[in-house]
């Protein structure tokens, strides 16, 4: 089973990083930035798209990028250096062919890089730890975009799974989504409620006395 856990910095990642025996669940566990430090987890992968020279010391701090130039774990990131051997080139241009995108669209945020590259990598299942974006922490354009991430993984058939306090447990849980989601069936006042069951049992009265049609003939 080729299954992924994607940390972020939400409230949810205590959901992996508190219970220790998660990680022989996944092939893999990817996290961002300065989770590369956390004591107790390691990652397979760590994306950091941020410039490692030109703007992720600005952002984090030169104590940071230097830490990382002696890094044993793989870092994904916009551009590789030498300064930091076990950089690599995220592969957008792939990504983007492969999704049939222009370069770099929606990508709001390393989630939404983190996302595309599991599907493409083939992932049947990708569980989002921290990846909740509630309230006013994170812009609309990144809710918007990780949602669109979410959803290209779903028409691939992907589980994809969040966790309670997550904004995207709308479109993720199957308890939610079938209680809530169904626009026009499920949500209250519910259909079952407002069927006219007499309607109903005259309708089936006609169709079971009904003679049968009787097909027409192609012609020729």
């Amino acid at each position: 089973m080729h299954n992924i856990a994607i940390l972020a910095n939400g409230e949810t990642v205590s959901q992996f990083t508190n219970t220790n025996c998660l990680k022989p669940k996944y092939k893999e566990v990817w996290g961002l930035n300065q989770q590369a430090t956390w004591k107790g987890i390691v990652l397979d992968r760590c994306f950091i798209m941020d410039d490692l020279k030109l703007r992720m010391p600005f952002y984090a701090g030169y104590e940071f990028t230097d830490w990382l130039k002696e890094y044993e774990g793989r870092v994904i990131t916009s551009k590789a250096y030498d300064e930091w051997p076990t950089s690599e080139d995220y592969p957008i241009i792939e990504i983007a062919h492969y999704f049939g995108m222009p370069l770099g669209a929606a990508m709001y945020s390393t989630v939404d890089y983190m996302i595309a590259l599991a599907i493409y990598e083939g992932a049947n299942q990708i569980d989002l730890y921290g990846v909740d974006m509630v309230g006013k922490v994170a812009p609309q354009e990144m809710i918007i975009g990780t949602a669109l991430w979410i959803g290209a993984a779903l028409a691939r058939g992907v589980l994809v799974r969040t966790f309670i306090g997550s904004v995207f447990q709308c479109i993720t849980n199957p308890g939610i989504t079938m209680e809530m989601g169904l626009y026009g069936y499920v949500i209250k006042p519910r259909i079952e409620e407002l069927i006219n069951t007499e309607y109903y049992k005259v309708w089936r009265d006609h169709a079971r006395d009904e003679p049968a049609q009787p097909r027409l003939k192609a012609e020729g």
